[in-house]
């Protein structure tokens, strides 16, 4: 295990800021300026002050933060699909700034201010709630690991509430790393019901995150590729496949 010093990365650096906008990259799937580009984004959508970070394997901006690696040893890849473990080095929150914790995957497209996502109640840390699933194929797929109805490419938490998710995480992840055939299936089967449609995490509202590939809310509002800028956050997953395969596979597209 390695130990990482806490790194003050500010955006306004004159002050302690309590919001943190959270990024994860690693591998070769994205370079860097995917990273840059979705800093820019936030700059342009987010009226209030706030620290970016972006943990990753290749540090190279002032905004980097290694990543730890204390769970890549459980990854087998002829093996595992769990692929997108490491977001979950983040909820220790202890490598960044802030209280306010809102992550974003890198490619998604920000239509208006973040503002509203640090001034929702937090009761529970907030996560995608894919509105755009029909139920009834959740739960049929529910035992093969399939068509989750939550997705971790947006993520809310205030400091410390995501810390039993790691602790969880770390404590089972052999058994975690060769069940779950994605991150968002985990979520789902230890962190949220799909048959109460709440748990420990709880879904943004309806109205707020949509998906480039699927559509918005089923069934009355399921049309594809189109921009939605009456939401908050347009998602670019899940291209090309049918629901509940290749759950993390992503396209970016930046306009």
């Amino acid at each position: 295990m390695i130990t990482i010093k806490k790194k003050i990365n500010l955006y306004m650096r004159d002050m302690m800021i309590e919001n943190t906008i959270l990024c994860v990259k690693w591998g070769d799937k994205y370079d860097d300026e995917y990273v840059h580009k979705l800093k820019k984004q936030c700059m342009e959508n987010c009226s209030v002050p706030f620290n970016f970070y972006c943990l990753t394997d290749n540090p190279i901006r002032d905004y980097d933060i290694q990543l730890p690696i204390y769970l890549d040893h459980h990854y087998i890849p002829s093996k595992n699909f769990f692929w997108a473990w490491r977001k979950c080095y983040m909820f220790s929150d202890d490598y960044v700034e802030g209280d306010r914790f809102l992550f974003l995957d890198l490619d998604v497209i920000i239509h208006q201010d973040l503002k509203y996502f640090f001034e929702l109640s937090m009761d529970k840390p907030w996560i995608v709630r894919g509105w755009w699933n029909d139920m009834g194929t959740v739960k049929k797929n529910y035992a093969r690991y399939k068509s989750t109805p939550i997705n971790s490419s947006v993520i809310r938490w205030n400091r410390g509430q995501m810390k039993p998710v790691l602790q969880h995480v770390k404590d089972n992840a052999e058994v975690i790393f060769f069940t779950y055939p994605s991150l968002d299936n985990y979520f789902v089967h230890h962190w949220y019901d799909p048959w109460k449609d709440s748990g420990y995490l709880q879904g943004f509202p309806q109205g707020d995150i949509y998906s480039w590939y699927k559509g918005n809310i089923f069934p009355d509002d399921m049309e594809k590729n189109i921009f939605r800028e009456d939401h908050k956050v347009c998602l670019f997953n899940n291209s090309g496949f049918t629901e509940g395969e290749n759950d993390e596979k992503r396209i970016f597209i930046y306009a």
